[in-house]
């Protein structure tokens, strides 16, 4: 029989050693998202001028959905719907009632209507949020047991740090980092504006001057960024200093990964990297999210990579509301019944060659599109005007073929799927109205008003944010 005096001095051992980090844990959830994230946005999916050393090192290793979409918006900022069905798993539709603007969230105190930090604290995890509160779903972040908006990306990256060091081992740990970068002004360091040289960047493919006819939304903020005709000078710049500020986002988030690794939990981490939305730079002489176009406002990179998830890649159709089931099947817990998303994790492990059979955008009433993989249509109900496009042979959608006699029953056949699904989601916009507007515009049409607006958006938006200025600035922790 073991002395008194040994059991006490064992069980002093077992009471003072730290938590064992089991094979069979729960794997940690790390999310990074990056505001306005293009899908040829990082150096791994084929980017030839932004270098993303830090993130690239995950998407190498990880599973790629080239195809993947935030659903849309009936608001010009298009991140606020995006992330409310990200932490919802909810359709734009139905997450914005549920949580709407500025207002309260319906209730979720029960497992069918948790929202994404509800379910991952139901699950075990300790949770925490950092980055970009204006124009989020307030009502959600603050359901974290953490959550700030301490500004610019390497700040966010403090927190999470700090956030590691305090709770790995205890506890599986969820982490939303969704910082402010590389969304307008495209704040970066000098050391990374130095990286890129306008006059060395090439414009984008689909380049043009000024889009060719009024969208529904032409004079939107983000249009009013640079002025009418685009040029290669003043695109050029803008996109210099998003690709800078794309990479000073990765430097930030290669110290989030490098914090994991130090803290011995790299290897039991699934990462899920995205954008909220994506941006057009120039291409259909747009710049903003406020369209369909591929190269435009919905169309996200989307990347899970870590423990368990095999390196591949698919062109299946996927949203970012797909997110939240996905996280749940892989933590092997309960999916939310008021959950629309649908789990991707049947693609990654090559169970199936895609969950959904075409996909739906929207923006506000002006703009709805369908594809169905190969054809993609866009309809601007308030001009009477169709685009039809086909994607295999035309990925920059530089060709309509909707005036063309030989698509008209393609055009028909993609209709009939538009409002079916808008239908599925709740859309109650009509694809066509009593009296469209004319679809013809022109920077010659641009009014004194117009061109004061525009002056004063192109001067703030090379500038740093109101957080990087003197007193205000929110200042790093000492790491």
């Amino acid at each position: 029989m073991k002395s008194p005096c040994l059991l006490i001095a064992l069980l002093a051992i077992i009471l003072t050693a730290p938590p064992l980090r089991s094979a069979e844990s729960k794997p940690n959830i790390v999310i990074l998202l990056a505001d306005d994230l293009r899908p040829d946005g990082l150096g791994s999916l084929g980017h030839p001028v932004v270098k993303t050393p830090n993130v690239d090192t995950l998407v190498s290793a990880g599973f790629v959905f080239r195809r993947a979409y935030t659903m849309g918006s009936m608001v010009g900022a298009v991140c606020l719907p995006s992330r409310t069905m990200l932490m919802t798993g909810q359709s734009m539709f139905r997450a914005m009632k549920s949580v709407p603007r500025g207002g309260a969230a319906a209730p979720d105190d029960t497992p069918e209507t948790f929202t994404f930090p509800k379910a991952m604290k139901a699950a075990g995890y300790a949770t925490m949020h950092t980055g970009k509160n204006d124009n989020s779903p307030k009502t959600i972040t603050a359901e974290f047991d953490e959550t700030s908006d301490p500004g610019e990306s390497m700040a966010c990256a403090d927190r999470a740090i700090d956030f590691i060091r305090r709770t790995a081992g205890a506890k599986p740990m969820c982490l939303y980092i969704a910082p402010h970068e590389p969304h307008d002004p495209q704040y970066a360091t000098p050391d990374f504006y130095a990286h890129y040289k306008p006059e060395d960047v090439p414009l984008p493919k689909a380049f043009a001057p000024f889009h060719p006819f009024d969208n529904g939304d032409i004079k939107v903020r983000d249009e009013m960024t640079l002025p009418w005709p685009r040029t290669k000078q003043n695109v050029s710049r803008k996109l210099a200093r998003y690709y800078a500020s794309t990479e000073y986002w990765d430097a930030a988030m290669g110290r989030v990964i490098q914090a994991l690794h130090d803290a011995g939990q790299f290897e039991n981490t699934i990462f899920f990297i995205a954008g909220d939305n994506g941006l057009s730079l120039g291409e259909h002489g747009l710049l903003g999210k406020q369209n369909l176009y591929e190269f435009g406002g919905m169309h996200v990179p989307l990347i899970i990579s870590g423990k368990g998830i095999p390196r591949g890649e698919t062109r299946a159709f996927a949203y970012l509301m797909d997110v939240f089931p996905t996280i749940c099947e892989l933590i092997g817990t309960a999916i939310p019944a008021r959950v629309e998303g649908l789990s991707l994790a049947p693609l990654i492990r090559g169970e199936k060659p895609r969950v959904r059979q075409v996909l739906f955008t929207a923006y506000r009433t002006c703009q709805r599109s369908i594809s169905d993989d190969r054809w993609k249509l866009i309809r601007y109900p308030l001009i009477d005007k169709t685009q039809l496009f086909d994607l295999e042979h035309d990925a920059h959608e530089e060709h309509d073929l909707a005036t063309q006699p030989e698509y008209a029953t393609k055009i028909k056949e993609l209709m009939a799927m538009l409002a079916e699904s808008q239908r599925q989601v709740d859309d109650p916009h009509p694809l066509a109205v009593p009296d469209p507007k004319p679809a013809t515009w022109s920077p010659a049409m641009l009014t004194p008003a117009d061109l004061a607006a525009q002056a004063k958006e192109t001067a703030v938006t090379f500038e740093p944010p109101p957080y990087l200025h003197g007193e205000t600035k929110r200042k790093r922790q000492v790491q």
